[in-house]
């Protein structure tokens, strides 16, 4: 199944689709998540990038 694009994938409900999407496609969890949160992004979300600690 596709991932949700466009403007659906800026809200919180399509970013946990596209996330449920993913792992049920066999994709590990985080994996899952940086890959909605970059649709989100492409979307136009406003989403900070997550800090790597030292």
């Amino acid at each position: 199944m596709p991932l949700i694009k466009g403007r659906k994938a800026k809200t919180r409900e399509g970013i946990s689709k596209n996330i449920e999407i993913e792992l049920e496609s066999g994709k590990s969890q985080k994996q899952a998540v940086a890959i909605a949160l970059s649709q989100a992004r492409k979307a136009g979300a406003k989403i900070q990038v997550k800090k790597k600690k030292k």
